[in-house]
């Protein structure tokens, strides 16, 4: 079999971070599947589902948050006035990231709506990781501070 193919399926293999970053919706659908509450005492056990779905999100490293966070973007639909480096485009996708990651660098120091140098810093426990979102769009994700 070729180098870098899964046996089984036939297909490439997904990298670490691909799979931990599957875990993502998961973890959310887990979250909202645990979120109803009807009143039956039989469902007693959804607050266990939640607190389940929570520490799978919060198991989930700096460098995932990040390429979620740039993933929420990068699948927006933005209005012509709008881009990647609005602060309310990026504070939205940051309200939808899973857990409670420390997000930092989102600032607007020149009051014109748009982020000042691109850079979102993403912290989940002792791990850092950098969103970059550049002039035109283009973004990336490193494992290290911003």
């Amino acid at each position: 079999m070729a180098e870098g193919m899964d046996e089984q399926q036939g297909g490439p293999r997904r990298p670490r971070f691909a799979r931990r970053l599957a875990a993502v919706p998961l973890a959310l659908a887990l979250a909202v599947a645990g979120c109803g509450d009807d009143g039956d005492p039989d469902d007693a056990d959804s607050d266990g589902v939640v607190d389940e779905a929570e520490e799978l999100a919060e198991g989930v490293g700096a460098y995932a948050v990040a390429q979620s966070l740039r993933a929420s973007l990068a699948a927006q639909d933005l209005d012509d006035d709008a881009d990647r480096r609005n602060v309310d485009v990026l504070e939205g996708a940051v309200d939808d990231l899973p857990g409670e990651p420390e997000v930092s660098g989102i600032e607007d120091t020149t009051g014109d709506g748009r982020d000042d140098d691109g850079r979102v810093g993403v912290r989940v426990g002792e791990e850092e990781a950098c969103l970059t979102v550049g002039e035109d769009g283009d973004m990336g994700v490193s494992d290290s501070a911003c």
